[in-house]
């Protein structure tokens, strides 16, 4: 009898001693859970702005952003990021772990961070503190128009595409700003009044040309084209002899072509002309039988060496590819671009690339005939 009071003892303790342990390993240690894979091609570029902070195992809120503490974070393409606290800029170098789920941002003294959640409205940090406790930090997504950082000179240009009218292309610059500095009075309902009128006066065009067979080949011309657009920015390095703070190619869907370039010493400089709608077609025939649409959206380091380049000076900028036909649009992005081809290049890319990228230069600067 004593042996089986010993043995159920004994027992006890030992399951009591599992249970211990188990407890201990999730509270000391936060990778008993695991997280989702993150997809870096939705991650870069991203903006966020820190909510609160919660204690991750009670899911206790510690902290919360208030007047006295704003702060946002802007992944970049590049591998740099931008922070915002409070109004002052700082910034480093961020990359992904992603075998552990992890980012490497310098933030509240911490360099490398679990990535908790993240998904197209939020994003959840995690460290854990002396083996004991983790925290989460909070962010929700912001737009460009509500995150406080400056636009760089070698962002792309500002384009929203309407899949839902055949990719139009909206212009940046509001309807009302245009009137206001012509000295034109906005009024809602005298401009729909006019907008109405046109509108009636186009219906009965068309109604009449649609009688005639010349009337019909008339209007058979007019018939929007298909949405094309190409924008080629930046590459090369920040600093040199003479640094250079823009470098644009935009080939338009009208065939207008605009090649800026903007250094130090040489100041901006910018060349236009136009091209014929064969000759646009042409060229993105070209492009997706490179098979451009079909790539990743960016090519990251994968080496010691690369990312080491990453963080020497002078920085590189890197190099962005924007493709718009019809309802499809594509941008692909390269951190690291020297121009000197891919098997010259630290990061892995296509080397059809290469082709698209020659293809576009050679289109912006070609003289005009």
């Amino acid at each position: 009898m004593f042996y089986k009071k010993q043995i159920v003892f004994c027992s006890l303790w030992t399951i009591l001693l599992l249970c211990g342990l188990q407890l201990n390993a999730q509270i000391t240690d936060s990778t008993a859970t695991i997280y989702p894979a993150i997809n870096e091609n939705l991650f870069v570029n991203t903006k966020w702005k820190y909510t609160y902070t919660t204690h991750a195992e009670s899911n206790t809120i510690i902290h919360k952003a208030d007047d006295t503490y704003d702060y946002f974070v802007f992944f970049r393409y590049d591998y740099g990021y931008q922070t915002y606290l409070n109004g002052t800029l700082s910034g480093g170098l961020w990359r992904l772990n992603k075998e552990q789920n992890e980012i490497m941002y310098n933030f509240r003294k911490v360099e490398w961070w679990r990535i908790a959640s993240f998904n197209e409205e939020a994003l959840i940090l995690e460290f854990t503190m002396n083996r004991k406790s983790s925290y989460r930090y909070h962010f929700v997504r912001v737009t460009d128009a509500d995150a406080p950082f400056e636009r760089s000179p070698n962002d792309l240009p500002d384009i929203n595409v309407n899949f839902e009218e055949d990719a139009i292309v909206a212009e940046t610059e509001s309807y009302t700003q245009f009137l206001e500095k012509r000295g034109i009075k906005y009024n809602p309902k005298v401009w729909q009044r006019r907008k109405e009128r046109r509108q009636r006066r186009e219906a009965r065009r068309i109604a009449r040309l649609q009688k005639t067979v010349k009337g019909r080949a008339k209007l058979a011309k007019e018939e929007p084209k298909e949405m094309m657009q190409i924008e080629l920015v930046g590459g090369g390095f920040y600093g040199g002899v003479d640094p250079v703070y823009r470098n644009m190619i935009l080939i338009k869907t009208d065939g207008r072509v605009i090649k800026e370039y903007q250094s130090q010493l040489q100041g901006l400089q910018v060349s236009k002309h136009n091209i014929s709608r064969e000759t646009l077609e042409e060229l993105i025939t070209f492009i997706e039988e490179k098979q451009f649409f079909e790539f990743d959206q960016i090519y990251t380091c994968n080496t010691p060496a690369c990312i080491k380049r990453l963080e020497n000076k002078p920085r590189p900028i890197a190099l962005r590819i924007a493709i718009t036909k019809g309802v499809r649009r594509k941008i692909i992005t390269i951190p690291i671009w020297d121009g000197r081809g891919k098997h010259n290049s630290l990061i892995d890319y296509p080397k059809e690339l290469d082709a698209i990228v020659q293809a576009i230069e050679n289109i912006a600067t070609q003289q005009p005939q």
